[in-house]
């Protein structure tokens, strides 16, 4: 079997903060000897703990890990989700000679959202409008977002409904920024949308696409999403008015393997996009997409890391297009954490395909930035609406998050009634304009 190519070689991962648990246990079960380095204690980094080996090494300090790497014969090296240990990945396979998924003028396509918008334009995706400076925003072109060109995650994320909250939201975006840029866009108040591809040897294939359930209470101070539902319930005009186009961007950018996501809004029948990600995801659809039949997208960065190659990642077989996925995640209010209880529980639900603890007992939150402290994620897979309707119901009678003082510090619960009828809802609409 192929997996036999990778068995007991090492795969350094960088970085080991919770989101790098699933890489590291995906690792692991295709029988790779795992590395997690990074500069944090355990409770920090998780992946420490359930790795092979760790080190203490920070992930930026090319130099240490060079020479640390060519000791201990590492084979290949990966990470995930943030493009700043992706362009340390670059770098520090550079100067071994290892393969890279990513070039650094492919990420920076990504990381910054001006050169993306660009690149999407002369491609022929349509783009979410944008404006030059604070000075050219006009009483009427509010609401707007405000964001660093060079930062993902919705970190430095703001948005402002007059003159006086931009120059707010405006300096949060430029203080979170690396380069000291930001991008200022019109607020779309229409479904915020996502489209998920992978690439291997060249092959591009559309994954999946989600729409975006934002916290009831985000306002024009958070920027809080709740749930994604997948797919999205506009999959098909999506296809119709971008797919086309990102693959022409795809091979514009000249890359060859590797997992993409692109976000955008849908409003009154059209699409437009403002950033991409050239990396792993937050989501983790990887088990709903093996559940669906697809590739494990994790097999695309471990393979690649540490054969060169995607082409030799085994095929499940025929795809299930109508399973669908609820994806929930748990935000915490202002307090400190004194409970975290069900999480095992919603995990061993029969639809649940995968659980996430990224928050800890102890953990002091706050509230004063647009982005607040995510402490668990859960999602489950199934070909009824009814059913993923009923599941979330049961997950949040049985998650239990609540502060020092006992009170409930989960900052938003979507209405489970909304999923059962979410994607007929947009059928309906598309029957009627026909």
């Amino acid at each position: 079997m192929s997996e036999q190519v990778l068995k007991g070689k090492k795969l350094l991962i960088l970085a080991g903060g919770p989101n790098l648990v699933t890489l590291v246990k995906r690792a692991r079960y295709l029988g790779i000897h795992t590395i997690v380095t990074d500069y944090y204690d355990l409770d920090t980094s998780p992946a420490k703990k359930i790795a092979d080996e760790y080190w203490d090494i920070s992930w930026s300090d090319i130099d240490q890990l060079e020479r640390k790497c060519r000791e201990e014969h590492v084979n290949g090296i990966t990470t995930g989700y943030s493009e700043t240990p992706v362009e340390a990945c670059i770098e520090l396979c550079e100067r071994l000679q290892l393969p890279c998924y990513c070039t650094r003028e492919q990420l920076e396509f990504t990381r910054d959202k001006v050169r993306f918008k660009e690149v999407c334009r002369k491609n022929g995706v349509p783009t979410v409008q944008e404006f030059k400076s604070i000075e050219d925003v006009n009483d009427g072109d509010f609401p707007v977002i405000v964001k660093p060109v060079d930062r993902a995650g919705s970190i430095g994320v703001g948005i402002a409904g007059n003159q006086k909250e931009l120059y707010k939201v405006y300096e949060y975006a430029m203080e979170m920024s690396y380069c000291k840029q930001v991008i200022i866009e019109k607020y779309i108040s229409g479904t915020k949308i996502d489209a998920y591809y992978e690439i291997r040897e060249g092959q591009i294939t559309l994954l999946t696409t989600d729409d975006v359930i934002n916290a009831a209470d985000n306002g024009y101070e958070r920027v809080v999403q709740s749930s994604w539902l997948l797919p999205s319930r506009v999959h098909t005009l999506i296809l119709e008015k971008a797919d086309d186009a990102f693959r022409r961007l795809l091979r514009f950018l000249k890359i060859r393997n590797g997992y993409i996501f692109f976000s955008g809004f849908e409003y009154e029948g059209e699409v437009m996009f403002f950033e991409a990600g050239f990396r792993l995801c937050g989501g983790h659809w990887y088990e709903y997409l093996q559940k669906k039949g697809m590739v494990n997208n994790l097999d695309i960065f471990i393979y690649h890391a540490l054969t060169g190659r995607t082409d030799n990642i085994p095929v499940l077989g025929e795809v299930n297009e109508t399973l669908k996925c609820v994806d929930i995640n748990i935000y915490a209010k202002e307090g400190t954490i004194a409970e975290i209880e069900g999480l095992e529980e919603i995990a061993a639900m029969e639809d649940c395909c995968f659980t996430l603890l990224t928050g800890h007992v102890g953990q002091v939150c706050k509230a004063d930035k647009a982005i607040l402290d995510k402490i668990a994620m859960f999602y489950f897979c199934s070909e009824s609406p009814k059913q993923l309707q009923e599941d979330v119901k049961q997950a949040y009678a049985l998650l239990k998050i609540n502060g020092v003082n006992g009170e409930d510090m989960i900052y938003d619960r979507i209405d489970p009634e909304v999923i059962s009828s979410w994607w007929e809802n947009k059928q309906e609409e598309k029957s009627d304009e026909l």
